[in-house]
C-alpha cells in the first residue's frame, strides 16, 4: 500500500508557489478518497474540516447508526449469511443477530449478521452491501497450534473453494503470500474488467496455517460503461502535459511523465473543491498518469497522479504524494 499521504493543509509554501499549486496541490490532497473529511466535535460544536485546506460548511459529524434485523423480516440477509458461513467453514452459533448499518462517514450501508455462542460471545460475522454482495467475513476463534500446516497451493485452493461456494465471483489471478505476523497465508486477487485493473478493488482471504479460512474482504465498485472509442496514449499525454504546463508556467518548476496506464478509477475532487460533497460516482476507464515534479515543486510533492478520462480526455481527478 502507498505511504500515507498528508493533506495539503500540512504544506508550508511561499505565497508565490502557493499560487501555482492552488488548483493542483492545495486543494489536491486526498480530496475525495476515504479520508475525504476529518470530523471533530469540540465543546459541543460540531465542525467538519475539509481536506486540502478547504473549509467545509458547519454540519453535523459523520455518524454510524444501526437498525436491528431479524430473520423473519429479513430472511434473505440471514440466508446469505448462513450460506457464506458454511462456505467458509465458520462456526455455527447458538443464536444469530442481525443489523443494518448506515455509515455516513464513508458513506456506505451494509447488513451484518453475527454468530453468537451460548454465553453471548461472538463466533463469526458476515457483512453484505445493499445489493447482497459479500463485503467481509471473519471468525473470532483461534487456529489449532498442533494441526499440520498447509502449503501455498493448498491455501490458495482453500480460499478459491470458499469464495466460489459463497458466490463471490473473482476475475483475475490469485496470489498467495506467507503472513509473517499472523501466520498462515494471505490469498488475494486484484479485480480487473475488460483486461484493465480496477483501482482499489480486490478480494483478500486470510487462511490459517491449518488451511481454514479466517477472514475474507471483498471490495467491488460499480463501473460505468466502457467507452466505445478510447483516447490514445499520445492524446492523453498531451492532456497531462497541457495541464502541468499551465500550472507551472513562469515558475521554477518542471515535471516528467513517468508512467501512463489504463485503469478503472473513481472520479474525485482532486482539482475541484466544489465536488467535495458530491456523491460517489461509478468508476470510469481512464489513463492514469504518474508525474514527477522537479525544481521548487519537488520540495513539496514527490509524485502527482492524474486521471484522464479515456472517453473524452477530461481530468477525472487524481492524487498526490508528499
Amino acid at each position: 500500500m502507498m505511504t500515507r499521504r498528508k493533506t495539503a493543509a500540512t504544506f508550508t509554501t511561499s505565497g508565490a508557489f502557493k499560487a501555482v499549486l492552488a488548483a493542483a496541490v492545495v486543494v489536491f490532497g486526498l480530496a475525495a478518497t476515504a479520508d475525504r473529511m476529518i470530523a471533530t466535535s469540540t465543546g459541543g460544536s460540531d465542525t467538519v474540516v475539509g481536506v486540502g485546506g478547504v473549509d467545509a460548511a458547519k454540519v453535523g459529524p459523520p455518524v454510524m447508526t444501526a437498525t436491528v434485523l431479524n430473520a423473519d423480516d429479513s430472511p434473505d440477509v440471514f440466508r446469505r449469511a448462513a450460506s457464506a458461513r458454511d462456505a467458509f467453514g465458520f462456526p455455527v452459533g447458538a443464536t444469530r443477530t442481525g443489523k443494518h448499518i448506515r455509515d455516513t462517514y464513508r458513506p456506505t450501508d451494509y447488513d451484518e449478521v453475527e454468530e453468537v455462542d451460548g454465553t453471548g460471545q461472538p463466533l463469526a460475522l458476515t457483512q453484505f452491501d445493499p445489493a447482497g454482495r459479500l463485503v467481509s467475513a471473519v471468525r473470532f476463534d483461534r487456529p489449532s497450534a498442533t494441526s499440520p500446516k498447509v502449503d501455498r497451493d493448498a491455501a490458495t485452493k482453500a480460499a478459491t473453494r470458499g469464495l466460489s461456494a459463497s458466490g463471490v465471483a473473482v476475475a483475475g489471478q490469485y496470489q498467495a503470500d506467507a503472513d509473517a505476523v499472523l501466520g498462515g497465508w494471505n490469498v488475494h486477487c486484484d479485480r480487473s474488467q475488460d483486461g484493465f485493473k480496477v483501482r482499489g478493488d480486490e478480494t483478500r482471504v486470510h487462511v490459517w496455517p491449518d488451511g481454514r479460512i479466517q477472514s475474507v474482504a471483498h471490495v467491488e465498485h460499480q463501473l460505468a460503461a466502457a467507452p466505445a472509442e478510447r483516447l490514445g496514449i499520445d492524446d492523453a499525454r498531451k492532456v497531462v502535459s497541457g495541464q502541468f504546463d499551465r500550472w507551472f508556467a513562469g515558475r521554477a518548476s518542471s515535471y516528467a511523465v513517468q508512467q501512463m496506464t489504463l485503469e478503472w478509477v473513481e472520479p474525485n475532487a482532486a482539482f475541484d473543491a466544489a465536488k467535495l460533497s458530491a456523491a460517489p460516482a461509478p468508476y470510469r476507464l481512464a489513463w492514469v498518469a504518474n508525474v514527477k515534479p522537479s525544481g521548487v515543486a519537488a520540495g513539496y510533492v514527490s509524485l502527482v497522479t492524474l486521471y484522464v478520462d479515456a472517453a473524452n480526455g477530461t481530468i477525472l481527478g487524481g492524487d498526490v504524494v508528499e
